[in-house]
C-alpha cells in the first residue's frame, strides 16, 4: 500500500472516530439533567445559632431557653448542648419526650421542642439556605405520623403581625417507615409533601442537610425549594407559591423538632449547630 494510500486511510478512521464521538456526545447531553449544586456555596457566609457561650463553654439549659427566645416551650426540659466527638463539637441533643399539658397548643406540641431563631438583620429575606447535620439513633422509633426536623419559617416583617394564618414554612418530614419528605406549607394553608416517595434518611451516623427557599412572584407559582442530604439533591419543586404580599419575607429557623403525635418510645435526636445564609 502507497504512503498516500495510507494518509487517506488514517485521515478516514480520524474523522469517522470524531464523527462518533461528537453524536455520541450530543446523545448523551439529551439524557443528561442540570442539577443545582447544593446552596451552601452558592449563598453569602452563613450565620451560626452558636451552642456556646463568649467562653467557649457549652450553653446551660437556661442560657439554651434564653437564646431560644419568646415563645419557645419544651427547650429547658428537653434540650440541652452536648460535646461530641470528632465534629460538630457541640450539638444540640433534644429528647422527643413530652412536655407539660398545659403547654400545648395543639397535637404537635406534646414532645420535643419548638422554637423560632430569627437572626439579626436577616428581617425578611427572598432566599436563603439552612444547613445543619443531624445525628438519628441507630433503631430510631419513627413510629406512626411521623416527626419533623427544622426548616425555615417567613411572613410580614416582624414586628408585623405573627398570626400563624399569616406564615408559610418549609421543613423536613420523616415517615413511620423512616424515609424524609420535604413539606411546604403556603400562607394560609397545611403542609404537603412535594418528593412524596421520599428518600432514605442515614440513622446511626451524622446527616448533612441543606435546604434551599427561593420566594415566588407573588400572584406567580415560580417559587423554588430544594434539600439535598450529603451533597445529594433529593427534593426539588420550581414551581411553589408560598407568599402572597411581595413585603412577606423569610424571617428564620422553624426549630420545630420531635413527634407529630405523642411519642410511643423514648428517643433522642443530636444536631449541629444551625447556620442560615440569605439574600
Amino acid at each position: 500500500m502507497s504512503n498516500q494510500a495510507t494518509y487517506h486511510l488514517i485521515f478516514n478512521a480520524v474523522g469517522v472516530l470524531v464523527g462518533v464521538t461528537v453524536v455520541g456526545y450530543v446523545v448523551w447531553s439529551l439524557f443528561q439533567v442540570e442539577r443545582e449544586e447544593p446552596c451552601r456555596a452558592r449563598y453569602p457566609a452563613p450565620t451560626r445559632f452558636s451552642l456556646v457561650g463568649s467562653g467557649g463553654a457549652p450553653l446551660s439549659p437556661i442560657e439554651l431557653q434564653g437564646r431560644a427566645g419568646l415563645g419557645e416551650w419544651g427547650v429547658l426540659d428537653n434540650a440541652k448542648v452536648v460535646v461530641v466527638d470528632p465534629a460538630p463539637g457541640t450539638a444540640l441533643e433534644v429528647k422527643l419526650a413530652p412536655v407539660a399539658s398545659e403547654l400545648a397548643q395543639s397535637e404537635r406540641q406534646t414532645n420535643g421542642v419548638d422554637f423560632r431563631w430569627t437572626p439579626l438583620g436577616m428581617k425578611a429575606a427572598k432566599a436563603a439556605c439552612l444547613d445543619y447535620s443531624v445525628w438519628i439513633p441507630e433503631k430510631f422509633p419513627f413510629n406512626d405520623g411521623g416527626g419533623v426536623f427544622p426548616g425555615v419559617f417567613g411572613g410580614p416583617p416582624p414586628p408585623a403581625k405573627t398570626g400563624d394564618a399569616e406564615r408559610f414554612a418549609v421543613r423536613l418530614q420523616w415517615t413511620s417507615d423512616g424515609t424524609g419528605i420535604l413539606n411546604v406549607a403556603p400562607t394560609g394553608s397545611p403542609y404537603r409533601g412535594i418528593n412524596l416517595n421520599g428518600f432514605a434518611l442515614a440513622p446511626g451516623r451524622w446527616m448533612h442537610v441543606q435546604q434551599e427557599v427561593v420566594l415566588n412572584t407573588p400572584g406567580e407559582a415560580d417559587g423554588i425549594v430544594r434539600l439535598w442530604t450529603d451533597g445529594d439533591l433529593v427534593a426539588e419543586d420550581k414551581k411553589i407559591d408560598l407568599r402572597k404580599d411581595k413585603t412577606d419575607g423569610i424571617n428564620g429557623v422553624l426549630a420545630d423538632i420531635g413527634y407529630v403525635h405523642e411519642p410511643g418510645a423514648a428517643a433522642s435526636l443530636r444536631f449541629s449547630p444551625f447556620e442560615i445564609s440569605w439574600r
